[in-house]
């Protein structure tokens, strides 16, 4: 799936088209973050400090699908913490953090574009229904199967 390493890529050198990424490039648009108007919208907000972020992290570990010990710290820089990640998760979970990433953008999308509500469980359901359809695409062959 190009389109999440190029989200990956985006985020991790903070050229995610958020609204203050959009606001520092010259781009005339209302910084506040469209789905809570508490703060600027910024990559670490959206994915960390955003108060309905938490929950996804939280429903997400509660579930087992991601590791217990992956937690958004809200405090860092969101390329320290995949490096922490990577240096501490095997590469399923990787592969999982990132679908669930992709997920909340594309859920912030939806919000913003098409005036659904943010629900964190859909996050997760997304980012569940992604992973499981990259598994049958990538790892499973004719021969496995059989």
């Amino acid at each position: 799936m190009a389109k999440i390493k190029i989200f990956l890529l985006q985020m991790c050198h903070n050229t995610l088209p958020v609204r203050g990424t959009l606001l520092r490039r010259g781009c005339r648009v209302d910084p506040q973050c469209p789905l809570c108007s508490d703060d600027i919208e910024t990559i670490k907000h959206l994915f960390g400090e955003f108060p309905c972020a938490y929950p996804i992290w939280a429903l997400a570990a509660h579930h087992k699908w991601i590791p217990q010990q992956v937690q958004m710290n809200r405090s860092r820089y969101w390329l320290q913490s995949f490096g922490t990640m990577n240096n501490n998760c095997s590469g399923k979970s990787l592969q999982r953090i990132s679908f669930l990433l992709w997920s909340i953008w594309k859920a912030r999308n939806a919000v913003i574009f098409q005036n659904e509500l943010f629900n964190p469980m859909k996050c997760l359901i997304r980012a569940k229904k992604l992973s499981a359809q990259w598994r049958i695409r990538t790892c499973l062959s004719v021969d496995d199967f059989l």
